[in-house]
């Protein structure tokens, strides 16, 4: 009940206890990438969970030392940066 299987892509993701739901994993495969499939992907978990924060952990920077492309996409679904710490940001969205 925690992934979501879509032709080009998959999202993992857990509820806790607490209520928040963290993504643990969303892929898009490479010849599928910017055609609405990851935004879809978290539209679906938030529509499960309305009235969850939702969050998601991704590394600051890729191998090469770049910004990681997580971040930019995050960032573009509405997240907001609350914390960065040992390599990894922690993105979070409210409900509301």
């Amino acid at each position: 009940g925690e992934l979501i299987l879509m032709d080009g892509g998959m999202c993992r993701w857990h509820r806790r206890k607490d209520g928040v739901v963290v993504i643990r994993e969303i892929l898009v495969l490479p010849q599928h990438r910017r055609q609405g499939i990851g935004r879809e992907m978290v539209s679906e978990v938030q529509g499960r969970y309305p009235l969850a924060k939702i969050r998601a952990r991704c590394p600051v920077a890729d191998a090469q030392g770049t910004v990681g492309a997580g971040n930019v996409f995050w960032k573009y679904l509405g997240f907001v940066l609350v914390s960065s710490e040992g390599g990894i940001n922690l993105w979070e969205r409210d409900p509301s």
